[in-house]
């Protein structure tokens, strides 16, 4: 029996199989080893492909999708394959339509021979809201030049292949295609013994030397970026894995600047300009200040300083007009108009709504039509004619009808099915495949292969990753000249990453990082001490003197986790234990742990391309517990007690791979900043609260032994003085004790020798800003005199030197945290 009996009784117009249902000659050689391998062999492969996706942390990220942002990316061990002959056909097409679509590009946006001659109406365009008149008939006219471009295509009912969708605004799916066949090269010469297909390495390599060449029009040494609107975009990988592969700089709007009409990355160095960019952005968001003011993802003035020909874009601002599904019936015309060609690639057939004629036919047809929207950057469904019920038919008539120049009707036509592996059979599924192009001198350059995606259901017509498609490798049958084959999977262009190299953003993002980290190990550590001491109030004869300790500690975690009033408010019905539970779970309320380990989430979203694997997922582990552990309403001081300790141990364990994941050059340096910072001013914060105060002495030893613990310092002290527990010693441990690492005096000399690597430090002999404070800190600490520091008079009931002593050294901790951000994250000086 084959395992592709009931594919063929499945399957009518299909890629494998012809009508007789023969597999095709191209097909033959991929088929028997698929036979020869089996079901369970291919259940092996895709286990393995599925590991080796996960192991590189391939992830596409899902909108709205309950099982988090960061789904794991699919790939079929079944290839789409084509032969040679037919792959040099559709390049000529692919070709013919970049070149096209570029002309049609230049003309709308200067000479506009289009619409004066009447060959597009002014409406397809001009109700767009991808044409964009701030970028209209720039001086530098090779702006207009389309450098990047993506199309999908599928086969047809003739046999051909049709272009059913361009993509040229920031074109997507590149690293997927590239990261899809290093995958499957993992498993060719076993899955598929001699099996000779065409290598991509040459166009990745070619497209490269392309963006050089590019940005090198402004500089001998030019620095290429990628614009990204950040960690939550859908294909974020994409960006951050191109970006590597390409050698470009991975930055978001808020890593630039635009100074004297040219465009500035922001490092830690100061300002270094940029001669080029690739964007993935788009265009409407790219300037708030030209384009759509709501955009948080650009740069203000960034279209002002392509105006002026300071900056070489790969896919120019503007060029998401050709996305337009309007243009498609005007296509063959466009192509006799300015080639004098006929298509050679077609393309489903399309009627615009603006006009009467095809206004009236699809009304008249609707049920046979596929309805959509012109503008794609418009959110709305795609409607399936034959799909819907006679009311839902009615009211798409209606809604035509209310602006017809927004809608075209496609006809629906059943493209080919390919085989893919599912749960252990193999079954007919609809394919899209996504080419990509680069601009070469007069022509375009075509990838030998191409993004497939396949749709999740047999009878599903739009095929898509957000609706949980797969995808495949496309395979092109033939063979490579040995010696024309590049090696850029093998080496890499070096890359400058050292310190002063650094992005403002990544910059920020790791000192903060390390204080958010700092932050939540810290809050959770009292709150599991608080609850212990709840707990075990009980245990003592003397629950009084229990009770006003404890009060003494929940206060002390109001001031340390700032969530005021909460245990400062004069109510005696406050219930303590629902108070804790409030502050470890209430993510609405600032200050919580769970609000700390929220933003600590946004920001390890930003540096996750800098670890390791280990560290994503402990990460993710640990969220995805603790979003668990939040919607579990109904809790006892154990378990709330438990499941801390075991957060505790994978912040620690995270804290340990960041250390391990980056080094120093990489910014470690400036996470170790944002650590030290937070710790200081958390453990001033909690002596202020607990040792500023004057208790009787049962008490105050209850309290010193508590600052002790709950800051993990109690068997050190013990090891070190080997007496009773008392103030002074206490404040000189914890103070002044310069070996011991978690004394204050121990954490500002590092900081201090920390501050003094950052670049651009120490232009003259003066210490800088951030530098001063903690230099002040250091000498206060260094001649400050303990016994006159915690002296009291008899009538007194606040250490009043003790706390001005602390209240100090916070403002000017503070002052050097306040520093750092206006001279590395806000270019203050610049």
């Amino acid at each position: 029996m084959s395992i592709f009996d009931k594919y063929k009784k499945e399957s009518s117009f299909d890629e494998m199989f012809d009508k007789e249902q023969n597999i095709k000659e191209h097909w033959v050689d991929i088929a028997k080893k698929l036979e020869n391998a089996g079901l369970e062999k291919l259940e092996q492969k895709q286990t393995e492909i599925d590991w080796r996706l996960e192991d590189n942390g391939v992830t596409y990220n899902i909108y709205n999708d309950p099982e988090g942002n960061n789904r794991r990316w699919n790939l079929d061990p079944i290839p789409f394959v084509l032969k040679k002959e037919e792959w040099d056909e559709i390049t000529k097409g692919l070709k013919q339509r970049a070149k096209l679509l570029n002309l049609i590009f230049k003309d709308l946006y200067t000479e506009q021979k289009l619409i004066k001659d009447g060959i597009v109406p002014a409406e397809i365009i001009f109700a767009h809201s991808n044409y964009l008149t701030s970028v209209f008939n720039f001086k530098n006219e090779d702006y207009y030049n389309m450098k990047y471009y993506a199309t999908d295509i599928s086969r047809g009912p003739d046999g051909k292949f049709w272009v059913t969708g361009d993509r040229t605004q920031s074109p997507s799916g590149l690293g997927y295609a590239i990261e899809n066949r290093l995958t499957m090269n993992s498993i060719i010469t076993d899955l598929y013994p001699k099996v000779k297909i065409h290598k991509i390495a040459n166009f990745v390599e070619g497209f490269k030397n392309s963006l050089k060449s590019f940005a090198s029009q402004k500089t001998e040494n030019p620095l290429i970026t990628l614009l990204t609107p950040g960690p939550y975009n859908e294909t974020y990988f994409e960006h951050s894995y191109l970006s590597s592969f390409l050698n470009l700089t991975l930055v978001q709007g808020q890593d630039l600047l635009v100074k004297n009409n040219q465009l500035w990355l922001k490092t830690l160095s100061g300002l270094k300009k940029v001669d080029a960019m690739l964007r993935r952005v788009d265009s409407p968001y790219c300037d708030p200040l030209e384009l759509r003011s709501d955009s948080y993802l650009g740069v203000a003035g960034l279209v002002n300083v392509l105006r002026n020909d300071q900056l070489s874009m790969v896919n120019p601002i503007g060029v998401g007009i050709l996305e337009n599904l309007g243009l498609n019936p005007f296509m063959n015309n466009l192509c006799k108009y300015f080639l004098d060609e006929e298509l050679i690639l077609p393309q489903i057939a399309t009627w615009w709504c603006g006009q009467k004629k095809e206004l009236d036919f699809v009304l008249k047809h609707l049920e046979n039509l596929i309805i959509k929207r012109v503008d794609k950057s418009i959110k709305s469904k795609t409607y399936i004619g034959n799909k819907l019920s006679k009311t839902q038919l009615e009211d798409l008539k209606k809604e035509i009808l209310k602006n017809p120049n927004q809608y075209v009707g496609q006809e629906i036509i059943d493209f080919s099915t390919v085989p893919s592996y599912e749960k252990g059979k193999i079954e007919p599924r609809n394919a899209v495949i996504r080419t990509f192009a680069y601009q070469h001198e007069d022509g375009y350059e075509i990838l030998p292969s191409g993004l497939v995606r396949v749709s999740s259901k047999k009878d599903e017509l739009v095929v898509s990753n957000q609706s949980g498609g797969t995808s495949k490798d496309l395979w092109i049958l033939g063979e490579d000249k040995e010696q024309e084959v590049k090696t850029i999977f093998k080496e890499k262009d070096f890359i400058d990453s050292r310190l002063k190299n650094i992005t403002t953003k990544r910059a920020e993002n790791l000192f903060w990082l390390g204080r958010y980290l700092e932050r939540a190990i810290t809050t959770a550590r009292m709150l599991r001490f608080n609850l212990k001491s709840l707990l075990n109030a009980n245990r003592y004869e003397e629950s009084n003197y229990a009770e006003n300790t404890n009060n003494v500690l929940n206060k002390c975690l109001t001031h340390l986790t700032m969530t005021y009033p909460g245990f400062l408010e004069e109510n005696e019905e406050i219930h303590a234990f629902k108070e804790i539970v409030s502050v470890i779970k209430d993510e609405n309320r600032a200050g919580s742990l769970s609000f700390t380990l929220m933003m600590l989430s946004n920001v390890n979203a930003n540096i996750k391309n800098l670890l390791t694997m280990e560290a994503w997922r402990i990460f993710e582990r640990m969220t995805k517990e603790w979003n668990k552990h939040k919607k579990n309403e109904f809790t006892s001081s154990r378990e709330e007690i438990n499941q801390l300790d075991k957060l505790l141990i994978y912040l620690m364990a995270y804290k340990e791979l960041i250390d391990e994941s980056i080094f120093k050059e990489q910014g470690l340096i400036i996470f170790d900043i944002g650590v030290k910072i937070e710790t200081s001013q958390l453990l001033i914060s909690k002596l202020r609260s607990l040792l500023t105060s004057k208790y009787d002495t049962l008490m105050q030893y209850d309290i010193l032994d508590s600052m002790l613990n709950s800051y993990e310092s109690y068997n050190s002290y013990r090891a070190h003085y080997q007496s009773t527990v008392n103030l002074e010693n206490v404040i000189e441990f914890l103070l002044f004790n310069n070996k011991y690492p978690k004394s204050l005096i121990y954490i500002i000399n590092n900081l201090q020798e920390s501050l003094d690597e950052l670049p651009n430090n120490h232009k003259n002999s003066q210490l800088s800003n951030y530098e001063e404070p903690i230099f002040k800190i250091y000498t206060k600490l260094k001649l400050t005199n303990i016994p006159k520091l915690i002296s009291i008079g008899k009538e007194d009931a606040i250490y009043k030197n003790l706390d001005k002593f602390l209240s100090q050294i916070d403002d000017l901790l503070s002052s050097t945290s306040e520093e750092l951000t206006k001279t590395y994250f806000s270019h203050y000086n610049e």
